[in-house]
């Protein structure tokens, strides 16, 4: 039996829910590995076209607004969830409330964030609180205008990739964020035969790729396949709004804290250690968190399947998946540990001479992913069965003391940017311990207390 025989004997190997599992799951491995490859090719071409500064300050700005924009109070995935239960129910009717009312609260939600956004860009002087230069302060508010309208627009129109998540075709989200990226690898190339070193053109092409992409997934499929899902004003419910809020609140506190630990860093970074250990951050990060973006496929697939399991009661199914996960996990181990030990020479291959980046940044990165794809395996049940409240109250924890940690290792260790890394090490901690300990309870049927909320 050759190569392929076996493959395909692996992917048809098991139930109708394992089978839909394992084709999403490597589809979306071949499109994402793609998105990865743009990935690394327009970054060091950003670099190159931007500088090390100017960069670190689009970055930076990146994650302000992103961090601000997160705040749907968990409408998103708990649409995920609701969605995914009424289709596997059929029950239509219900998955189409579900959908309108979602959208309708989170299109009143951006709409006001987005507002006092705008307002806050351009009467606030949080341009000096990141040591930009007085020359670019008027383009970086301009930029920053641009992108907040941008990310609001993204904000409301990305709960389409909700709906696929929901009904396990993950894979057409990897398309679309595919198809997304090589739009922007495509303006990058233009640009520099435009504009030399603008960060508003670059930053305006890069927001603009990102907003309108998965608006017009949205248009196309709520006229076609979608359209029994159409979000309308006459199907809002309020009542449907508690069914999501009961449990959004939750995976917004989640999403809160998630922020707090790991879209902080760059701003982090910028604020106490300086605008070119950004893009250092950066760089280690996206050659190291291939593996990250693995377990978020495996995630994406694995949640929505969970669901299903979870109300038909295949506990057996959960334990087989769960297993599977761990051991890609152990061995994900091994691969990491190389590709720090070859760091250096993939950062010279990769980024020329434009950007140094220590062996201790990589060793510090690569921990730090380690232990969120850890935590990652045993979200796949705790928000597949909807029990997120410890989890919730772990990662509050966590956000409480990932910024005084990482203060704590810069500015008393004086460890630079591998003592923000350092201080998100320390905070997911608590969260390593504590998910394995109530899938475990979960899976057993052994949960009662704390380890049933």
């Amino acid at each position: 039996m050759n190569v392929i025989e076996k493959l395909k004997t692996a992917l048809h190997k098991g139930n109708e829910r394992s089978v839909r599992a394992k084709r999403n799951v490597l589809l979306t491995i071949l499109l994402k590995g793609l998105g990865v490859l743009i990935g690394f090719i327009y970054f060091p071409l950003s670099l190159e076209y931007l500088g090390a500064v100017k960069f670190g300050i689009f970055l930076t700005l990146l994650s302000i607004v992103d961090w601000f924009l997160s705040f749907d109070i968990g409408i998103g995935l708990g649409l995920r969830n609701k969605f995914g239960e009424s289709v596997a129910l059929d029950d239509n009717q219900k998955a189409v409330h579900y959908v309108s009312t979602a959208y309708f609260v989170l299109g009143a939600v951006v709409v006001v964030v987005t507002i006092v956004l705008l307002i806050l860009n351009f009467f606030v002087p949080w341009t000096g609180w990141l040591n930009i230069a007085p020359e670019l302060t008027k383009e970086v508010e301009i930029l920053g205008a641009i992108i907040i309208v941008s990310f609001g627009i993204r904000f409301i129109a990305g709960n389409i990739y909700e709906i696929f998540y929901a009904l396990q075709k993950m894979a057409y989200v990897e398309f679309f964020s595919l198809l997304t990226k090589a739009s922007f690898l495509f303006l990058i190339l233009l640009i520099p035969l435009i504009v030399p070193e603008s960060l508003l053109l670059f930053g305006t092409a890069r927001s603009l790729t990102f907003a309108m992409v998965p608006l017009l997934v949205g248009l196309f499929y709520f006229r076609r396949k979608f359209n029994s899902y159409r979000p309308s004003f006459k199907y809002v419910k309020l009542a449907y709004f508690k069914d999501l809020f009961s449990l959004g609140i939750k995976f917004f506190l989640i999403q809160m804290a998630m922020l707090v630990i790991h879209q902080t860093n760059n701003i982090l970074i910028a604020s106490f250690v300086s605008l070119e250990g950004v893009p250092q951050y950066e760089a280690a990060y996206k050659y190291l968190s291939v593996f990250m973006m693995l377990f978020v496929i495996l995630n994406n697939q694995l949640w929505p399947s969970n669901i299903e399991a979870y109300a038909k009661g295949d506990f057996i199914w959960m334990k087989k998946s769960m297993w599977t996960v761990l051991k890609i996990w152990i061995a994900t181990l091994f691969i990491i540990s190389v590709m720090v030990i070859i760091s250096p020479f993939i950062y010279k291959f990769w980024l020329q001479e434009n950007l140094a980046i220590p062996i201790a940044i990589s060793i510090t990165v690569a921990i730090s992913i380690c232990l969120t794809t850890w935590v990652n395996i045993f979200n796949i049940v705790l928000n597949g069965t909807g029990r997120i409240k410890l989890q919730m109250y772990a990662w509050i924890f966590a956000a409480l003391i990932n910024i005084p940690a990482s203060l704590f290792f810069v500015k008393v260790l004086d460890y630079g940017v591998v003592g923000i890394v350092l201080g998100t090490i320390v905070s997911l901690v608590p969260v390593a311990i504590v998910s394995p300990i109530q899938v475990y309870k979960i899976l057993s049927q052994k949960d009662c207390g704390i380890w049933a909320k």
